[in-house]
């Protein structure tokens, strides 16, 4: 028996007490002294995931959610590597995260032991924060130092916006003897009872006052646009946005995803109707932009920053990272959610003129999408997401996935401080995963709206979802017969470059014949179809309150035209 126990002990204390609250845990032996760590310390939220991709992304969706990180752990060997899509959206969406790995002792690597591959920075860059913790140590120092470990963890975790690892070889034998049980399990509950009714020390807030170029910026404007981009609701500057806003009279776009609130009067939703269009482009072009959040993603955002890259940009972001695909940014401002700005020196010139042209083409594009929709007889895409989008008010979490599902939120439905997107590397990898820990960390009803191929991607996070959840998850599957948003690859539309039809469906639209209801009932998870508009406007969400599936089956072509529509307005 050994006192690795005592090591992982004072680790797990110290992530505690530093405002960790959650651990993802995947099976495994060499993971035992981390394992039970985590399992003897009452204030740590556990989730047993077997797949460690999904349980990486559930760590995920808890960091989106909650603003803390959640640790995950899991066992030498390729159970790390599994981890890597998810730390690759961590690092690029600014998500915290921390990464325990358990890992063979020295003696045993490069030397063809069993279930031992080089761990050792095996994230490159995209951990900001790596440490090999070596073999456990029990002088002062060591345990110090193990415990100091747990605070740089969160520390730079939050500090990055994103994932950090920490290595931890262990020697066999890996289990304690009963009386280092008992002592740790002691102890875990000892800090758990002293801790749990202490209430969090408020953040600091700081007064930022706009000098130099920012101000320039802001007082020379006469026209400006403000764009909101993804950022999960413990990043998003909410405040500083209608502040900004009304202080400007400035109207405002906000991509789902960008978690602010849209109430407001000033505040455009069809953008991605009209934006598209030359003449938009000309007679709503501004003088100055002012970003918030991340990267946009949408079509029209990202064509029409390319067409007005002549302008100044102002980006305030409390993501400290480069976000700025059009190199266009003229000045950047750290800002954290909890800061303020104060605006009144700063004078401002408002013309009532350009908020109301935009209004205009707002107003406009709502009536064009309405008739559209009233239009179309057969059941599409669209009639999903403007469905979903009117119906899950401010007591649901929405998961958006990738692909058309989060642009089809732009130009069929509209944002909300409620909704959260994986758009750091936008893949269709974990979409299912990251939508069960959104739904761990705030245990509020979540629905998750995502395509066919990548549900199927992502089919094994089914098995996470267990009654212990006091939420349920409701998965709208958008089964249009694959991967369409390919059809808008020139291997598609182009008559020079177009392939055979044959050719693309089978290597790019990749339709499954996989069964989505037996994929549900194998995890014990309920089960719908919708098949027509009628069918869907009898759906009553709060009437499911058990973890549901719903496949929609729509028709792929007829949503492509109404999309080329709107588009062209």
């Amino acid at each position: 028996m050994t006192d690795h126990l005592r090591w992982t002990g004072e680790l797990m204390r110290s992530l505690y007490l530093n405002g960790v609250r959650h651990a993802v845990i995947s099976p495994g032996s060499r993971s035992t002294p981390l394992t039970l760590a985590a399992a003897i310390h009452p204030g740590i939220k556990k989730k047993v995931v077997l797949d460690e991709r999904s349980a990486a992304f559930i760590a995920l969706g808890i960091g989106k959610s909650s603003g803390t990180p959640a640790i995950l752990i899991c066992t030498s060997g390729s159970a790390l590597a599994n981890y890597f899509p998810a730390v690759v959206e961590a690092s690029q969406s600014g998500v915290p995260m921390i990464i325990l790995s358990a890992d063979r002792p020295p003696l045993l690597r490069g030397i063809g032991s069993s279930q031992t591959i080089d761990q050792l920075k095996i994230f490159g860059d995209y951990t900001p924060f790596f440490h090999d913790t070596g073999e456990p140590n029990f002088k002062t120092d060591d345990l110090k130092r193990i415990a100091y470990l747990g605070k740089q963890a969160v520390e730079k975790s939050l500090h990055h916006n994103g994932p950090v690892h920490i290595n931890l070889p262990f020697r066999k034998p890996l289990e304690p003897d009963k009386q280092t049980l008992h002592e740790e399990t002691e102890k875990s509950i000892q800090q758990f009872e002293l801790l749990e009714n202490e209430s969090r020390t408020q953040a600091f807030s700081s007064v930022i006052c706009p000098a130099g170029n920012v101000a320039t910026l802001l007082e020379k404007t006469n026209k400006p646009l403000i764009i909101c981009a993804p950022s999960g609701t413990s990043h998003s500057l909410d405040d500083l946005v209608q502040t900004v806003s009304k202080h400007l009279n400035a109207p405002v776009i906000a991509e789902p995803g960008s978690n602010v609130d849209t109430s407001d009067k000033g505040f455009i939703k069809r953008y991605e109707q009209f934006l598209l269009r030359n003449e938009s482009q000309k007679s709503l072009k501004p003088d100055l932009i002012i970003r918030f959040g991340n990267q946009p993603y949408t079509k029209s955002l990202l064509t029409t920053l390319a067409n007005w890259s002549d302008l100044p940009v102002l980006h305030f972001n409390s993501n400290n990272s480069t976000q700025d695909h059009e190199m266009s940014v003229t000045e950047k401002v750290i800002m954290k959610p909890y800061d303020r700005i104060d605006l009144s020196d700063v004078k401002i010139r408002k013309s009532s003129d350009w908020i109301e042209l935009w209004k205009k083409a707002d107003t406009e594009s709502e009536n064009n999408l309405a008739d559209s929709l009233q239009e179309v007889t057969k059941f599409t895409d669209a009639h999903i997401i403007n469905f979903f989008s009117k119906q899950l008010d401010e007591r649901w979490n929405i998961m958006i996935s990738n692909s058309f599902t989060v642009r089809d939120m732009a130009l069929f439905g509209s944002s909300a401080t409620n909704q959260f997107v994986n758009r750091g590397a936008a893949g269709i990898d974990g979409i299912n995963s990251t939508a069960i820990g959104i739904l761990t960390a705030s245990d509020k009803p979540t629905c998750c709206l995502i395509g066919d191929l990548a549900f199927y991607h992502d089919s094994n996070a089914l098995l996470s979802l267990t009654s212990a959840l006091e939420a349920p998850l409701i998965t709208v599957v958008v089964n249009n017969g694959g991967g369409t948003i390919f059809r808008m690859l020139p291997v598609y539309q182009s008559e020079s470059l177009k392939i055979p039809d044959q050719l693309f469906e089978s290597y790019f639209e990749t339709p499954q014949n996989s069964s989505i209801q037996k994929l549900a009932e194998s995890a014990s998870v309920q089960y719908r179809r919708i098949e027509s508009i009628s069918e869907l406007i009898q759906l009553d969400l709060w009437k499911l309150s058990e973890h549901t599936v719903i496949e929609c089956i729509t028709d792929a072509d007829e949503t492509m035209i109404l999309r080329k529509k709107l588009w062209a307005g």
